[in-house]
């Protein structure tokens, strides 16, 4: 009989001693807890001793924290990618815009004949369809970046995606005395891709020449390569391993002056669309070439 009192005694210590220590995790599980939500950071709950269980149940709490950080990282960059998006494309529809008022003021000035006001009209036309087309561009790559939803691809005619953006900015070119010189090898090749991607590309490569290179743009098609060649100012140096990464203006960078988000929109799109895009310096000049799956 007493054999059997002392067996339940030691039962009970041993009962009580594993509640304490049970209770003792889980209020060590609580507080960790309540720390991360408070001062969110990479910690981790860990184990002070307990059970199986408790250790399985820090392993799923561990599981879930690290799967919910790295949903807040991939929100953050999209958000990101997002904002730099927006202020870059609301950069560019004042450039067709400003076209067509230009174009609206000298049909205004009066003193035209009425072919050459028929032309002004057209190319007003031109530009305000082009407006049209970067503001409806806009709200597809929001919904793209913010429901990480996969672009409509379709087949292209790349030599004509190509002479489209080349038309749109022909005028800046000539003003400033530069000059654009295609090389397509024919009128048509095709590739698939998403149109409004494809065409962001392109203009972003050729305003990008304008405004940190020198002389004339040379656009040449190798096969299923397409190359873009201009001159680099004197005495600038390029880290083509830098070209690509948002906001990269130092003194040495062809984005100094402005957003830096050019070529960084280039390398998001271009690899969406499964494009090749890669940047490299050949003596004086600085070449940037698009390989085609």
């Amino acid at each position: 009989m007493i054999y059997v009192v002392v067996i339940l005694a030691v039962i009970c210590v041993v009962l009580s001693v594993l509640l304490i220590l049970q209770k003792r995790e889980l209020n060590n599980i609580t507080r960790t807890l309540k720390e991360l939500r408070e001062n969110p950071g990479d910690r981790t709950v860990h184990s002070s001793g307990g059970s199986k269980e408790a250790d399985k149940l820090i392993s799923e709490i561990n599981l879930l924290l690290t799967g919910l950080r790295e949903e807040s990282r991939k929100y953050r960059r999209k958000r990101h990618e997002l904002d730099n998006m927006m202020t870059n494309i609301s950069h560019d529809l004042r450039t067709p815009l400003t076209s067509a008022v230009g174009y609206l003021e000298i049909i205004r000035s009066g003193g035209l004949s009425p072919e050459e006001e028929e032309r002004e009209l057209k190319i007003i036309a031109e530009r305000l369809a082009r407006l049209q087309e970067l503001i409806d561009s806009f709200f597809e790559f929001s919904r793209i970046v913010s429901e990480d939803k996969t672009p409509v691809m379709e087949p292209l005619n790349l030599v004509a995606v190509v002479e489209e953006s080349v038309s749109g900015l022909y005028d800046a070119y000539e003003s400033r005395g530069r000059h654009i010189e295609p090389e397509l090898g024919g009128p048509r090749y095709e590739v698939m891709s998403n149109r409004m991607m494809l065409s962001r590309i392109i203009d972003n490569l050729i305003s990008n020449a304008l405004k940190h290179g020198t002389g004339d743009l040379h656009i040449v098609r190798e096969g299923s390569r397409l190359i873009f060649r201009n001159d680099i100012p004197e005495g600038e140096l390029i880290d083509t391993s830098k070209v690509f990464d948002e906001f990269w203006t130092t003194d040495t960078s062809r984005t100094s002056g402005s957003t830096g988000l050019g070529l960084a929109i280039v390398k998001q799109f271009a690899d969406i669309l499964g494009i090749d895009v890669s940047a490299s310096v050949d003596g004086g000049t600085f070449v940037i070439t698009l390989e085609f799956p």
